[in-house]
């Protein structure tokens, strides 16, 4: 086998992994959408209640019930969601080096994910590494292979018909600077609701709009996830398949190119040493 058949099966493996932990991100990202819509329609009805003069206690029991169920969701379902979107961003800054022979990608998938949870980082680093990644993973990166005809007839004896390459998907960098600040209001919004007294009618309803304020940007951060997901799932096949489908001639020419960038990028650090 040769080297590029080894380098192809490669690409193909982790892509397929990669795809599947896209399916699963896309499904967390949903229920926790599911879930915050949920608790905010609760928050609402508990408001609603609140304005009223005759409540009966079955249904205030009703309510406090599913306020509670619906806190218990939003941490569990939270924290599956996490995890499956973590581990596809993981393994998808992995493959997004592997499917860029020339350039590689800057991030490793220990920077990505920890980028997360480190303190003021955190503010800004995931929006930085899901741009690059949705950037580095164009489909202009590699070049487009030749067309394939298509062979089963379909065009009749008159013309062929040639392979057309699905669209890959794109967002807008500012949908990724929405998604990414609507979740960190979301938890700074959840957080002052959590810290704000509940003693009196008033402040009970202060607290549940608050509440309620949380869950919408957490509903509407959910949604730009996964279209956001969905466009760099997108681009990692359309990567695919441009690679799969190149002749060696074309990937070897990418190799070529790598080693001049390399040299462009070691004489610019050479001349930045003579100048020092």
């Amino acid at each position: 086998m040769s080297g590029w058949a080894e380098a192809r099966e490669g690409w193909s493996r982790d892509v397929r992994v990669v795809r599947r932990r896209a399916r699963l991100a896309i499904a967390g990202l949903i229920a926790m959408g599911a879930v915050a819509a949920f608790t905010a329609l609760v928050g609402a009805w508990h408001v609603v209640l609140l304005g009223s003069t005759d409540v009966s206690a079955p249904t205030w029991r009703l309510a406090n019930t599913l306020r509670e169920v619906g806190g218990l969701l939003e941490l569990g379902l939270g924290l599956l969601a996490s995890v499956v979107f973590l581990r596809w961003l993981s393994r998808t800054v992995a493959l997004a080096g592997e499917l860029d022979p020339v350039r590689g990608f800057h991030w490793t998938p220990s920077e990505a994910v920890l980028g997360f949870f480190i303190p003021l980082v955190n503010l800004v680093q995931p929006y930085r590494v899901l741009r690059d990644l949705h950037d580095g993973l164009a489909p202009a990166g590699v070049p487009e292979p030749a067309p394939r005809p298509l062979l089963d007839g379909g065009g009749g004896y008159r013309r062929v018909e040639v392979a057309r390459a699905p669209r890959a998907g794109a967002v807008h960098h500012a949908a990724l600077g929405a998604w990414w600040g609507l979740y960190v209001a979301s938890r700074g919004l959840g957080w002052l609701a959590s810290s704000m007294p509940d003693l009196t009618t008033a402040e009970f309803i202060r607290s549940r709009v608050a509440f309620i304020a949380s869950d919408a940007a957490s509903i509407a951060a959910a949604c730009l996830a996964v279209l956001m997901v969905r466009a760099i799932d997108s681009r990692v096949a359309e990567r695919h398949r441009r690679l799969a489908y190149a002749s060696e001639d074309e990937l070897d020419q990418l190799l070529v190119e790598r080693d001049l960038q390399l040299r462009r990028d070691m004489a610019k650090i050479a001349d930045f040493d003579d100048r020092e």
